[in-house]
């Protein structure tokens, strides 16, 4: 393997972290055993800073670039959100409803009230309106578990660790 600076991350094939090589799982080391990587990483991934320091932890994570409003080290994202009515888009839901009675003497059916696809449209000459019906629990009621729902982009699980020793690498 070529020369690898300290605190350089990389991804393996394989399922474990070679020599010289930790996984980057958040393990927290300590600073003396360890003092070129703990120079390079301060305490950005945890860790007190006098005794021991923490290591990333990329376990079901996707690594982003340390920019403007992010820090190294920053945390964010969730592996399932539960989706709040303000975030999901605006909609209707068409009701088609019916007594069960004649409108007129003319009338042979009910209109169907499940599983209508089309708008009804009615006529009525001279018919009083009819009283007003409660329609049926099943056809107001709530839709949806209102549980959470995972929140993950297509992945392909590998191996991130992180060079415990190697070149220091210079700052420029």
């Amino acid at each position: 393997m070529s020369d690898q600076y300290v605190g350089e991350i990389r991804v393996f094939g394989f399922n474990f972290a070679p020599n010289q090589w930790a996984s980057c799982d958040g393990q927290i080391l300590p600073i003396q055993q360890n003092a070129p990587l703990f120079a390079i990483l301060g305490v950005n991934y945890g860790g007190n800073g006098t005794t021991n320091f923490g290591l990333p932890d990329l376990q079901g994570r996707a690594g982003l670039d340390a920019s403007v409003p992010t820090l190294v080290g920053e945390q964010s994202g969730a592996p399932s959100i539960t989706l709040q009515v303000s975030e999901i888009p605006q909609h209707t839901h068409n009701a088609y409803v019916d007594n069960g009675r004649p409108q007129s003497e003319a009338a042979s059916a009910q209109i169907p009230s499940r599983f209508a696809t089309k708008d009804v449209y009615t006529y009525l000459i001279d018919t009083p309106a009819p009283p007003l019906v409660s329609l049926a629990p099943q056809t107001v009621s709530l839709i949806g578990g209102n549980g959470a729902h995972e929140n993950r982009q297509p992945y392909q699980v590998l191996n991130y660790c992180i060079a415990l020793q190697g070149i220091f690498p210079a700052r420029s």
